[in-house]
């Protein structure tokens, strides 16, 4: 067999996306994701290759979410929302609830309760994006725009020629602070509504997602569904591969 270049390869699954771009065989995105975490790994990935791969992407991205809409008014809109979530959330808080005597709730106690946690996630949903542009932001990492993920919540593309051009310890840390921001954004609302009226519904979300990161960072897990640490795990590996690389070229 005639040895290829990673160029070449990604030539070919290119040329194969072309032919039926709303059906990708599974091998050929896996095919596709190898060469992506080999080009990550480079000290100094290859130009053609990225752009290349920075198109191929593109091209899945497109495939498997929505459209990607310009990110200020929709993050305009999502803030306007936020502040409806936080009215809701104020307005669960209103009617006083005993932690301590949870089997004589009243219907009114209940719907309160549920009020703010409707509030709360709606709040954390609607500004998580917030993260990803100030971790962009300061990692120089480029945002194409706003879209919504497979779980059809809002989220921030990210602009992948860049991202692949970013070292990986960039690239680690832009999850992390993603991750730690929603982190402290839940938080913060748990400590206010604790402050307005003794709630303690947002210091548990917050408690459970500290948890939840700890848990997900300590055990390496990089399924997709672990959210922004397990992208974090994931660049944190490919990192160690990368500057092993370095080490032997120096």
């Amino acid at each position: 067999m005639v040895p290829t270049t990673r160029l070449e390869d990604l030539r070919e699954i290119q040329d194969r996306i072309g032919v039926d771009p709303k059906d990708v065989p599974p091998e050929t995105r896996k095919a596709f994701w190898r060469l992506v975490r080999q080009i990550k790994r480079e000290p100094e990935p290859d130009i053609s290759e990225v752009k290349l791969a920075a198109e191929i992407r593109n091209v899945l991205f497109n495939l498997d979410r929505s459209g990607v809409y310009s990110i200020g008014p929709f993050l305009g809109a999502q803030t306007a929302g936020a502040i409806v979530a936080f009215v809701v959330y104020y307005y669960g808080l209103s009617t006083p609830v005993s932690w301590v005597d949870v089997l004589s709730w009243s219907w009114i106690e209940i719907v309160a309760v549920v009020l703010r946690f409707l509030g709360l996630f709606f709040i954390v949903a609607l500004l998580y994006p917030y993260g990803r542009v100030l971790a962009g932001s300061a990692l120089g990492i480029h945002l194409d725009g706003m879209c919504f993920d497979e779980y059809k919540e809002p989220t921030i593309k990210i602009d992948y020629e860049t991202f692949l051009l970013t070292s990986p310890p960039r690239r680690k840390w832009f999850f992390f602070f993603s991750g730690l921001w929603t982190l402290i954004l839940s938080v913060s609302v748990g400590v206010l509504g604790f402050a307005l009226a003794g709630d303690i519904l947002g210091i548990a979300f917050g408690i459970f997602l500290a948890i939840f990161y700890a848990c997900v960072i300590s055990t390496g897990a990089t399924a997709h569904s672990r959210g922004e640490m397990a992208h974090y795990n994931r660049e944190r590996k490919i990192e160690q591969s990368w500057r092993r690389r370095i080490e032997k070229a120096s």
